[in-house]
């Protein structure tokens, strides 16, 4: 399952510490005049409507985990969410995909399970300056929700997340980040960030 974490940990910290102290100076063009630096191109993203959608992007389970609080948010806590995974999305100049690969712990008043999702909602979609617009979606997502040990409906729990992908008529924005897309969670819209696939 794919990670995007925000921030170091104390472990990778102190690994890239102990690279940086055991680096040899062997190949460094300012210490081996023969060695030559391999070219970096910096990485920009367009930030022009809608060619800025177009790309391999990701949803992290952090940007996740905002958007699931929302819906906490919008029912007075009657449920929550915690999550573990990320989502993929990709733009061609015609088509997308939309692909959830995560687990959901789901907590409400009268019950605690588990749900995880993979696959994938495909289809075609059109985009103007400010909204996209998916169409012709094909879903092939499968998810289980377990509660203490038995199998659940979690169409009736997941709705949009399942039986379409939520960025249907959602309104978007160019960033320097990458494309951020209103996502419906079924009370509203949430802005959701996407970044560069890695």
């Amino acid at each position: 399952m794919r990670r995007a974490p925000l921030a170091l940990t104390a472990s990778t910290t102190a690994l890239l510490l102990l690279v940086g102290c055991t680096t040899s100076s062997e190949g460094d063009p300012a210490v081996d005049p023969g060695a030559t630096a391999e070219p970096t191109a910096p990485e920009t993203l367009s930030l022009e409507p809608p060619e800025c959608l177009i790309g391999e992007w990701t949803i992290t389970q952090e940007e996740l985990q905002v958007f699931y609080d929302s819906v906490r948010d919008a029912t007075d806590g009657a449920v929550t969410f915690v999550v573990e995974g990320d989502t993929g999305l990709s733009f061609t100049e015609a088509d997308f995909a939309y692909t959830p690969d995560l687990t959901l712990t789901i907590t409400t008043p009268a019950t605690a399970g588990v749900a995880t999702l993979s696959g994938s909602i495909a289809g075609g979609y059109t985009a103007d300056t400010t909204t996209v617009t998916t169409a012709n979606e094909t879903v092939d997502v499968a998810y289980d929700y377990i509660v203490n040990g038995v199998a659940q409906d979690a169409s009736v729990i997941f709705g949009n997340a399942v039986l379409g992908a939520p960025i249907n008529g959602g309104d978007y924005e160019c960033t320097p980040a990458g494309p951020l897309i209103s996502f419906d969670n079924g009370f509203g819209r949430v802005p959701v960030q996407l970044v560069p696939l890695r």
